[in-house]
């Protein structure tokens, strides 16, 4: 029996505050809201999926860059792949397309402004 059911958030330590609460906002449509993030005594955000603060942003002096360390990636589900997808052409974000069709899933992979790899999942 497993000992979790979800995944509940993921944080990104970054020297790219601003720009990257403007790259989850843009193309992820989540939602910086600054009243409710706890008062930490260290700059950040929390990016909000409706109720639920998804992914969260620690400001550092220094900036990770490309490294993710041992971490691969972080997925995400969309029911809009499509739009999704014209998004990232829009804003000419380098990303690639793929899928496994045998079990009706479509998948894009990108790299938000710190290096970490994202992937969008549509199940048809």
């Amino acid at each position: 029996m497993a000992l979790v059911s979800e995944l509940d958030h993921f944080n990104i330590s970054t020297g790219r505050l601003a720009e990257t609460v403007a790259f989850f906002e843009d193309i992820l449509g989540l939602e910086n809201r600054p009243g409710d993030r706890p008062d930490f005594d260290f700059s950040g955000a929390w990016l909000f999926a409706g109720s639920r603060a998804l992914v969260h942003l620690v400001e550092k002096d220094t900036d990770p860059g490309e490294q993710s360390g041992p971490l691969d990636h972080v997925a995400f589900a969309t029911s809009d792949f499509d739009g999704l997808v014209s998004r990232l052409i829009e804003r000419e974000i380098e990303h690639r397309l793929s899928g496994q069709p045998a079990i009706g899933l479509r998948q894009v992979f990108f790299r938000e402004p710190n290096g970490v790899r994202i992937e969008i999942t549509c199940r048809s």
